[in-house]
């Protein structure tokens, strides 16, 4: 179910308004309190020589210097870092053409992303993000968190974030190498409401949180919802900026809510259909979920390799058969114009490009994903993709995409008896994406 929130213009006017406000309040305080230069916007900025200033007039009559960035998107700070605000989006616009098989999954186009996202800095330490997806119609929260990095490189957070699996799902969407992600990203647990705390050192990084779930799973249910832990940990034995080797694993556990049933399943790579070949149904009798996840990435110049394999064992109540499932995926790509993928090794996952040419940058990548959802009672199909795909970087912050998905899926990937099984459609999608 999702929520509609009103009046979120009004909340951004509002918003915007409060960063200018909290810089007064900053610099009333003095500069006595300077922190580390790594929380410092300056230092994260590079500096804002080049940034229009505003002279503001705090409360005990001391100006205060505000700065107002435009590049790539509204930020306004002070230069003390001690408060900030930041305005950011994305959209991504797709096109979707299907050669069928056996079942209809319907040609066509969707808004896939549309998403609003204010974030910032109060009194040097506190930090704050809340996202809003307008894809789908409604306003669907996506990131919405306080965050403490009074003792970094220590942080904690609290509300709605990424619980941390996977080094795919942890990479944003603005910078995944492919239109969607891989068939083995359903068994990430995705969004939810929690405590988490992460740390990282020069080569290392780790996470991990205790969890409930996302802010519209079944708001109406009075029962108990469910709950889970999950962690990360990731070490980069070299890390530059053309040669890395990324190694990272990660494990989670989850009990379901009263209902006490578990479901997994996925889009064929596309988020042009609904059909989802592979899916197990609801299984019943749940007692809890377990995932472990391995990660493996290497850049060389300007080509780069990245694979998971993840394993999800279902156990069950009563002396009921569980069932182990699992998926995999290999992927490769290589800039033509020489470019390579930006690793961040505070977070373990891969950042955007910057075009060393003119005219853009250009990438060509090839991935071969598996995901196998049939198991002793559970008989959710089993389905194997190969993805072709091309993508041309216009700029840091603009992308056009193509992507080429044929799909192979055996007798039981039927959506759970909805479709017929060992359908093999071929898939051409092609997006143009922004942020800012």
């Amino acid at each position: 179910m999702l929520h509609r929130i009103g009046g979120l213009p009004i909340f951004a006017a509002v918003a915007l308004s409060t960063g200018l406000w909290a810089g007064e309040v900053g610099a009333d305080q003095g500069s006595g309190d300077q922190r580390d230069a790594s929380r410092s916007v300056t230092a994260e900025s590079g500096g804002r020589d080049n940034a229009p200033q505003q002279t503001a007039q705090g409360q005990g009559g001391d100006e205060v210097d505000v700065s107002v960035t435009t590049e790539g998107g509204l930020e306004v700070a002070t230069y003390d870092g001690a408060f900030s605000f930041e305005l950011g989006g994305r959209l991504m616009v797709d096109l979707g053409l299907f050669d069928e098989d056996e079942v209809s999954l319907g040609d066509g186009t969707e808004l896939r992303r549309a998403r609003i996202d204010l974030e910032g800095t109060m009194y040097h330490d506190w930090r704050y993000e809340f996202a809003v997806d307008f894809a789908g119609g409604d306003a669907d929260v996506k990131d919405a968190y306080i965050a403490y990095q009074g003792w970094l490189p220590h942080s904690i957070a609290v509300g709605q974030f990424k619980e941390p699996f996977s080094l795919e799902e942890m990479t944003s969407s603005k910078y995944i190498t492919f239109m969607e992600r891989a068939l083995p990203n359903t068994f990430a647990p995705g969004r939810s409401i929690g405590l988490g705390g992460r740390t990282y050192g020069d080569n290392w990084t780790a996470a991990g949180g205790v969890f409930g779930e996302a802010f519209d799973d079944d708001p109406d249910d009075e029962g108990d919802e469910g709950w889970g832990i999950t962690t990360r940990a990731t070490y980069a034995p070299f890390a530059t900026d053309t040669k890395v080797l990324h190694i990272g694993g990660a494990f989670s556990y989850r009990e379901p809510d009263d209902a006490d049933e578990f479901r997994f399943r996925q889009r064929p790579e596309s988020h042009l259909t609904d059909v989802r070949f592979v899916n197990t149904g609801d299984v019943d009798e749940v007692d809890h979920v377990r995932r472990y996840g391995a990660e493996l990435a290497g850049v060389w110049g300007p080509a780069s390799l990245q694979g998971e394999y993840i394993y999800a064992e279902i156990d069950r109540r009563d002396g009921l058969e569980g069932a182990d499932l699992h998926g995999w995926y290999v992927q490769g790509s290589w800039f033509v114009t020489g470019e390579s993928r930006r690793y961040k090794r505070k977070k373990g996952v891969f950042g955007g490009i910057k075009p060393r040419q003119k005219y853009g940058a250009v990438e060509l990548a090839v991935r071969y994903s598996m995901l196998d959802l049939t198991d002793k009672p559970v008989s959710g199909g089993e389905e194997r993709n190969l993805t072709l795909g091309v993508n041309w970087y216009i700029n840091p912050n603009m992308r056009v995409m193509a992507n080429y998905v044929r799909v192979n899926n055996d007798k039981n990937a039927d959506d759970d008896g909805d479709v017929a099984g060992n359908d093999d459609p071929q898939i051409f999608q092609v997006r143009m994406q922004i942020h800012f």
